[in-house]
Parts: C-alpha cells; sequence; structure tokens
C-alpha cells in the first residue's frame, strides 16, 4: 500500500515549490497579456498518482513520462510552477474553474474540447473493461453485453464518458468512485463485476495500491483516444502560444521521442 507520504500527495495535501528557468522558446507573451512572460505567477500543475504518467519517485519528488515532458516545457518557458497531486476528480473541477492550472496527462473528448487549450499529443491510450481471472462468471464479448454488470468508474474520467456516450447509466450500469484507490476496492471486493482502465496505466496503478495485476484480465475494449497536456481556459492565449512553441520545438528536437524511449510502458500516438 501507499507510504504516508505518498497517500498525502494522493490526497492533495504535498504540494511544493518546482522552479525552472531557461530562456524561453520564442516570443515572451505580450506585456498586455502577461501571462507567458518570465517572473510571471506560477502555474499550479495538477497531477494524479498514475505511473507512469505521473507519481512520487523514492525522494518524493514529482516524476514519470507527463511530469518529465510538463518540466522541460516549462523550462523552456521559463515558468515556474506549483505541484500538487490529486483525485482525477479534484483535479477536473479544478482545472475548469482555476486560470493558470496545467493538467499534465487528460484524453481530448469532444465535451472537454472548449474548456481547455491543448498541448500534444503526448501519448495514445487505450481504455478496456477488466474482470478479476477468479469471476470467469462475468462474461461479455461486446460493450453491450457489458451493460448486464455493473462497472467501476471513476468520476469524470475518460472511460466513464465514454461509456456514458455509449448509452451505459450511472447507478443502473456504472459505479463512481473518486479515483482508483476506491474504485479497485469495490472490483476486489467483488461489488462491481468490471472496472474501466487504461491500459497503459493498469498494472502500475494496481501495484502502488497494493493489488496484483495478475489477478485481473481485460474483457472489452471501451475505446482508444489520444492524451494531451490541458492548460485551463482562463489561463489566456498568449500563455497557450508560449507553451505549445515549446512543445513543438520538444518534438523537433527528438525531446518527446527520447522521453517516451524511458518509459517503454508508453505508447506514442499515431
Amino acid at each position: 500500500m501507499l507510504d504516508r507520504r505518498k497517500l498525502l500527495a494522493a490526497l492533495g495535501l504535498l504540494s511544493g515549490p518546482w522552479a525552472v528557468a531557461a530562456p524561453a522558446v520564442g516570443a515572451a507573451a505580450s506585456a498586455g497579456g502577461g501571462a507567458g512572460a518570465p517572473g510571471g505567477e506560477p502555474l499550479t500543475v495538477l497531477l494524479e498518482p498514475v505511473p507512469p504518467f505521473s507519481y512520487q519517485d523514492a525522494d518524493g519528488k514529482p516524476a514519470g513520462y507527463a511530469v518529465e515532458l510538463a518540466q522541460e516545457m516549462l523550462r523552456r518557458c521559463h515558468l515556474k510552477a506549483n505541484i500538487e497531486f490529486n483525485s482525477w476528480t479534484r483535479i477536473y473541477q479544478r482545472a475548469i474553474k482555476d486560470a493558470r492550472v496545467l493538467v499534465v496527462s487528460m484524453a481530448r473528448l469532444d465535451e472537454r474540447e472548449p474548456h481547455f487549450f491543448w498541448i500534444g499529443p503526448t501519448a495514445a491510450r487505450r481504455a478496456y473493461l477488466y474482470r478479476l481471472k477468479s469471476r470467469p462468471e462475468v462474461r461479455a464479448s461486446s460493450l453491450e453485453a457489458a451493460k448486464a454488470y455493473r462497472i467501476a468508474v471513476i468520476r469524470d474520467d475518460a472511460a466513464e464518458r465514454d461509456l456514458l456516450a455509449r448509452g451505459f447509466e450511472l447507478g443502473t450500469h456504472l459505479d463512481r468512485s473518486p479515483d482508483h484507490a476506491a474504485m479497485l476496492r469495490k472490483l476486489f471486493a467483488e461489488r462491481d463485476d468490471l472496472a474501466a482502465l487504461n491500459s497503459t496505466v493498469a498494472a502500475a496503478t494496481l501495484a502502488q495500491f497494493g493489488y496484483d495485476f495478475n489477478q485481473i484480465e481485460p474483457l472489452v475494449k471501451i475505446s482508444e483516444t489520444r492524451l494531451f497536456m490541458a492548460l485551463s481556459r482562463g489561463s489566456g492565449e498568449a500563455l497557450h502560444a508560449n507553451l505549445l512553441r515549446a512543445w513543438e520545438a520538444m518534438k523537433r528536437d527528438g525531446t518527446v521521442a527520447a522521453t517516451a524511449a524511458r518509459h517503454p510502458h508508453v505508447n506514442l500516438p499515431d
């Protein structure tokens, strides 16, 4: 299970400065907006504890594929940031309402499109419905057949939104949880029959909360989409443009590919 420090991080009670400094990429934001200019108000970078994208290393420092990309992008833009770990539900709510918030990894869905500025794509995402191997009676060869079962989902997660769009209903088919810890408890206690998980993070997420990935198996594919960094709309177009210039430079010079190579479970988008 999580140690006390990681538990505090997962609950959003542990945060700290993430100072980065380097010459900005491209032109700085205009003086009128000031959002992307060096020395401006720090960004709030929100992380969900989901290895290999974002987690705390043995020294308690933010780590992971998406974290490394965000660190390098902010370094090139000469921006500082404050880091917070939290549940996905709280991350999404804050990113919707607060300015100068960067979420390092978010599935880009049609319903989310107008609420954020997007930077990426950073990775491919494939979501499946998983069952316990000890429950062969839970059978579904299609998403429609899966409606016969109770499915654990995380509130506002992309998998939940995908299932809702396909006619699944909260309460009838879907059992919401605020985070992975609560969702996995329900699955392994057999309160839920299936769980919706991103295949890239499934093994590491189960291990993080003390479960054996070999005890579950994928049953049905939910969807495949792409992950992006998401900047809150209140941050302004100038800041977005500055970050996007840095991102494009990272792609051109091979930084993105080299970072992905250090994380073999991450799949770059086509």
